[in-house]
């Protein structure tokens, strides 16, 4: 790993070292660029999933630590109001940290795809510790100088952002490395370190608090805790919090040195050369051992060819030197055609002459001779080739011809794509989804410890001691949440491309939708008979739903539908406003009052009404899933969908931008932009009118620019044209060089005899 971060230093100091690229076509290049991603192996793409989801994990860590930590935050801070934190602050603590969260996610969402993922991974980390720092140094100052819940809320504030921008980055720059067959696994195993994340919370403040047992008496109560009991809790909280940072620091140096997605480098950046070289050296070359590689078609008619790097000294196949050292070491040529049915747009077709990868390594022996050994890329064997050379058969792509280069992002084209195209119905799906499942997740989520507890102990009194308090949350958290939760992300793992992610996002939704129904609606009489083990049941079953269900596809879907110039935008989005409902569902439960003695204080009398709520969302989330998401996943011949035939969006021409209600907002946006302009005019013209000048001096600048293009065009075209004036301006006359017939021949023929 370590290595591996010094290579990449590299790389980003110098992008176009030992450049191979400079003599291969634009658009064998972008072939090249796809290929290599698909041929990936193990030791290629498995860094991505864990620097990814090591930020992943650190997210996950922070949010729900706080859980763990506010018990003892008002045992230190607020022992005159019982040993508990306000309620105000409580809540506040929650919903600055998700408020953060939405400005990180479109922030960074929307300037990752302006200025490059590189750029921005990485930054959010850097924002994420510094947060993590600033959290565990908050105190009260030297007699109450300061106030630690303002630095809480402030340093809480800035992780939220941090938090909320590594959702976009992660998900996009794992979707875009990932091979095609893998994505899905990546992805999700990627989101499985949030379940990892609050495993870990948990367990760290078991240890933590198991460390200090000594110091805590038993008998210490929130209201009875002394200096040093308090001075203990106050150890063990900015322990739990600072732990947080050691994986981010872990994975800071490998995200500030990550290159920039080959596909954001050759899609928006415009510059293949610059992506296929850095891919090259960034996943193909793992070891020092390899030396060549060859893209080469293998017809039947045609010997095999490979082309040797500058440094490798490889002799050719024929055993004389190579003799053009100043070549590409890739050879490659043009795919051939392939089985494809034009109707349904498949790249993945069977090809009659596939096209193989082989990597080939040479060595010295003592005594001077060369030697090579084949590396195959990992697919099925080609076991009709000589068997001493390995040529394995990759996906068949497009060819370079039939690779369309992605149009430049733009506000025409995002009009265009979203708007006329109708892919905005698949945004405000996967945006209203995601706000569908964090509504309950956070909700309940935010608030788990005292919700878990009223269900584990039912009617019967919870402990009083601070130990037990402590410890007893950890056993609950961990084994109703994390059992759960991880449970339902390892069958997501298994599962995700055998039924795919809108089925996995429908089974969830439907499930869910069932177990509120069912909890909210026997809960109250599983209360009062005891029945607290059937309710632990049904809450352990909602966590595997939500895990294997829309929890993990809404995360998922965003960073595939979309194209790669707007992909992060458009996970940004969708993230803020599953961040949304989350804040929306915390100030809902905070301040939650059905009457009749039914508020937030009674959380058995709540509880169950909030439930059944929350089931109206999961009814609405299925509906939305099945009516607007894509369906199809796959390609007819059963191979996964790539990124760039969901970029295609959906087909056109389409209903979207001619229907009634699209109609409407679109009048409704051009008279709210109208208005908006004139009262900005106007209060130009209040303070002097250099907008309105500006606008004058531009419009006529275009007059005069379409005035003088107008004329140059008249010129060109006229019949008196540049071709035929002389250089004074004057229409020449016929060519004494052509004569318009001679001897019979057609008008315009040189006449040999004139003018010598």
């Amino acid at each position: 790993m370590v290595l591996w971060g010094f290579r990449w230093l590299r790389l980003f100091l110098n992008p176009f070292a030992k450049d191979s690229f400079e003599h291969i076509s634009e658009s064998d290049r972008r072939l090249y660029i796809l290929e290599r991603l698909e041929g990936a192996e193990f030791s290629e793409w498995s860094w991505v999933v864990i620097v990814a989801g090591v930020g992943f994990f650190t997210d996950a860590y922070a949010i729900f630590a706080i859980n763990m930590v506010v018990p003892m935050l008002g045992i230190i801070y607020y022992a005159d109001n019982g040993g508990v934190m306000p309620h105000n602050y409580d809540i506040a603590l929650s919903v600055i940290t998700l408020g953060g969260s939405i400005i990180g996610q479109l922030g960074f969402g929307f300037a990752a795809d302006i200025w490059g993922r590189r750029k921005m991974y990485g930054t959010e980390l850097v924002i994420t510790i510094a947060a993590t720092l600033g959290i565990v140094m908050s105190s009260n100052g030297t007699e109450g100088s300061m106030s630690v819940i303002a630095w809480l809320l402030v340093w809480r504030f800035v992780l939220g952002i941090g938090i909320g921008a590594d959702y976009p980055l992660s998900a996009v720059i794992c979707s875009e490395f990932a091979p095609t067959r893998l994505r899905g696994r990546m992805l999700t195993a990627v989101f499985m370190c949030q379940p990892l994340g609050q495993l870990a919370a948990t367990l760290v403040t078991l240890i933590a608090t198991a460390r200090q047992r000594n110091s805590i008496p038993a008998d210490a109560t929130s209201q009875s805790c002394d200096a040093q009991c308090r001075m203990t809790l106050d150890s063990i909280w900015r322990w739990i919090i600072g732990v947080g940072v050691i994986p981010a620091v872990v994975a800071l140096w490998f995200r500030l040195t990550i290159i920039e997605s080959p596909r954001y480098t050759a899609d928006v950046g415009r510059d293949t050369r610059k992506a296929a070289s850095e891919l090259d050296r960034y996943l193909l070359m793992q070891t020092a051992a390899l030396s060549a590689i060859s893209v080469i078609n293998k017809p039947d008619d045609h010997p095999l060819r490979r082309v040797a790097t500058e440094d490798s000294g490889v002799a050719s196949d024929d055993g004389s030197p190579e003799p053009d050292r100043s070549r590409s070491p890739y050879e490659i040529s043009p795919a051939l055609p392939s089985n494809r049915d034009p109707a349904n747009g498949n790249n993945f077709g069977k090809a009659t002459e596939a096209r193989s990868i082989s990597i080939h390594s040479w060595a010295a022996s003592e005594d001077g001779h060369i030697s090579r050994t084949s590396s195959p890329l990992p697919y099925q064997p080609n076991t009709t080739q000589d068997p001493e050379e390995h040529f394995l058969e990759v996906p068949q792509l497009e060819s370079a011809e039939e690779i369309p280069t992605p149009p430049a992002p733009s506000w025409k084209d995002f009009k265009q794509y979203f708007w006329h195209d109708g892919n905005l119905r698949t945004l405000i799906a996967t945006s209203f989804c995601w706000f569908c499942v964090d509504l309950p997740f956070y909700g309940l989520g935010m608030n788990s410890p005292k919700i878990i507890t009223t269900i584990w102990y039912g009617k019967n009194a919870p402990p009083k001691q601070i130990y037990s308090i402590i410890t007893t949350n950890v056993w609950q958290s961990l084994i109703i949440v994390s059992l759960g939760a991880i449970t339902g992300c390892a069958i997501t793992l298994v599962a995700i491309d055998k039924l795919g992610r809108r089925n996995i996002q429908i089974n969830g939704f439907f499930w869910l939708f069932i177990l509120f129904v069912v909890i909210g609606g026997s809960f109250n009489h599983l209360y009062e008979i005891g029945g607290s083990s059937a309710i632990i049941v049904l809450y352990i079953l909602c966590q595997i739903f939500f895990n294997f269900g829309p929890n993990t596809t809404t995360y998922i879907m965003p960073a595939e539908l979309f194209p790669t110039r707007y992909r992060s935008l458009c996970h940004g989005i969708s993230a803020a406003f599953g961040k949304l409902g989350s804040v929306i569902a915390q100030l809902f439960l905070a301040y939650i009052n059905y009457g009749h003695g039914i508020d937030y204080q009674k959380i058995n009398k709540w509880l169950p009404y909030s439930l059944l709520i929350f089931s109206i969302f999961m009814l609405l989330g299925l509906l939305t899933t099945i009516r607007m998401l894509p369906g199809a996943e796959t390609n007819p011949d059963t191979t996964i969908k790539t990124l760039e035939q969901w970029a295609l969006g959906r087909p056109v021409p389409n209903a979207f931008a001619t229907h009634p209600l699209s109609l409407f907002i679109a009048r409704t946006w051009h008279l709210v932009v109208h208005v908006a302009d004139r009262i900005y005019m106007l209060a130009d013209g209040v303070l002097g009118g250099e907008e309105k000048e500006r606008r004058e001096g531009l419009k006529k600048q275009k007059h005069e620019t379409e005035m003088e293009m107008r004329h140059i065009e008249e010129f060109s075209r006229g019949p008196g044209s540049f071709r035929d004036m002389d250089g004074e301006g004057q229409e020449r006359g016929p060519s004494p060089f052509v004569n318009e017939h001679v001897d019979g021949n057609s008008p315009g023929h040189l006449n040999p005899s004139v003018g010598r």
